[in-house]
């Protein structure tokens, strides 16, 4: 099934179709949420593209990743960083951390995590939860949780129902969702988006872009 969808969708330049299409999408004074920020790369763009007008949220599980991104970007008083995993429930959970943080992901099963060696606690919630906590609906999101994408996006029904959010930018990690035993995941997730009104396209390999 993955080999037949990797032939059908375009091929191309990893960081190119990404970057276009988040540039295409963020306008100067948009809300702009960053879903599994890690050390900030894309936040750090956000906030240049949505400038001192614009609103950028950064939601990362991993404590010493959010204190990263306060670091590098200290002068940016219109962001804010939220120690927080983004998921199907409000919820207490443990993320698992790996030796690059870019593979850290909330535990699940399968994971061995005896003695809580190289898990620590966090907190989950859903995004309509946040949403109403901040107080205002994105306009665009970037969604990068390492196979979780697919709760994330389930607990965001509110929002995405929303004509304030424009577009969604979800990295879809197949063969993660396949050892998570959710092979037809990616199929519901385009159908999810679809569902709430959005046209959906792949920019490349493993990129579903959802716009209105």
């Amino acid at each position: 099934m993955i080999g037949l969808i990797n032939r059908v969708r375009p091929s191309g330049s990893y960081e190119e179709g990404v970057h276009k299409a988040l540039a295409g999408a963020v306008r100067p004074g948009d809300v702009v949420w960053d879903v599994g920020a890690n050390v900030g790369i894309y936040t750090e763009q956000f906030c240049s593209w949505v400038g001192q007008d614009g609103f950028v949220v950064a939601f990362e599980p991993w404590a010493e990743s959010c204190a990263r991104i306060r670091e590098r970007l200290s002068d940016c008083s219109w962001l804010q960083v939220e120690c927080v995993a983004l998921g199907d429930a409000d919820a207490q959970g443990r993320l698992v951390t790996e030796s690059d943080s870019v593979e850290n992901h909330i535990a699940t099963e399968a994971d061995s995590l005896d003695g809580d060696a190289g898990s620590f606690p966090i907190t989950i919630c859903r995004g309509d939860t946040a949403s109403k906590r901040l107080g205002r609906i994105p306009n665009v999101i970037k969604v990068d949780v390492e196979g979780f994408e697919e709760e994330v996006l389930n607990g965001m029904g509110e929002m995405l129902a929303s004509d304030t959010l424009r577009s969604v930018l979800t990295e879809v990690h197949f063969l993660k969702l396949e050892k998570r035993g959710r092979l037809t995941a990616p199929s519901r997730i385009e159908k999810l988006l679809q569902g709430k009104g959005f046209k959906t396209r792949w920019v490349d390999a493993s990129h579903l872009f959802a716009t209105r």
